[in-house]
């Protein structure tokens, strides 16, 4: 559900891109989706699994294993990239959401962040695995709302 002024939080607040990514990304029910190039331009989407904030300017999420394509070899030849952020679970007719331009930092193999990852993915999808922790500097943050009109057929 998206926040009202009658809720007590003021509509302004809300239309803020950055408090939004916030508001997003401290969600377990929003969804992150990673898209990256390859160098002959040829598109690559992921889900970012457990997308979180760690400070005002940086974003971290884990890529499954098997998943992810070839997300991680385009990051570490072209390092910028869009992160969407969406929460159908929230309010599934809505189409809001936050679009990230982010540059590539580098990837977490170990340590406790990754461990936790790997955690809360097994607590309820066995089997699953996060491979790696992927780390990015947040360069632009601008609401994502869809074409009114609907997506583009082509012929």
């Amino acid at each position: 559900m998206t926040p009202r002024a009658s809720d007590g939080v003021s509509s302004r607040h809300m239309d803020d891109p950055r408090t939004r990514a916030r508001d997003y990304l401290d969600r377990r029910t929003a969804i992150a989706m990673l898209a990256t190039v390859d160098p002959r331009g040829n598109p690559e989407v992921a889900l970012l699994i457990a997308a979180g904030q760690i400070d005002d300017d940086h974003v971290a999420g884990g890529e499954e294993k098997d998943v992810a394509g070839d997300t991680f070899r385009n990051l570490r030849q072209n390092p910028r990239a869009t992160i969407v952020i969406l929460d159908p679970i929230m309010d599934p007719r809505a189409r809001d959401g936050v679009r990230l331009t982010v540059e590539f930092l580098g990837a977490e193999e170990d340590g406790d962040e990754l461990g936790a990852l790997r955690a809360w993915l097994q607590s309820f999808a066995p089997g699953r695995e996060v491979v790696r922790r992927l780390l990015f500097k947040v360069l632009t943050v601008e609401n994502y709302r869809p074409r009114d009109d609907g997506p583009v057929l082509l012929q």
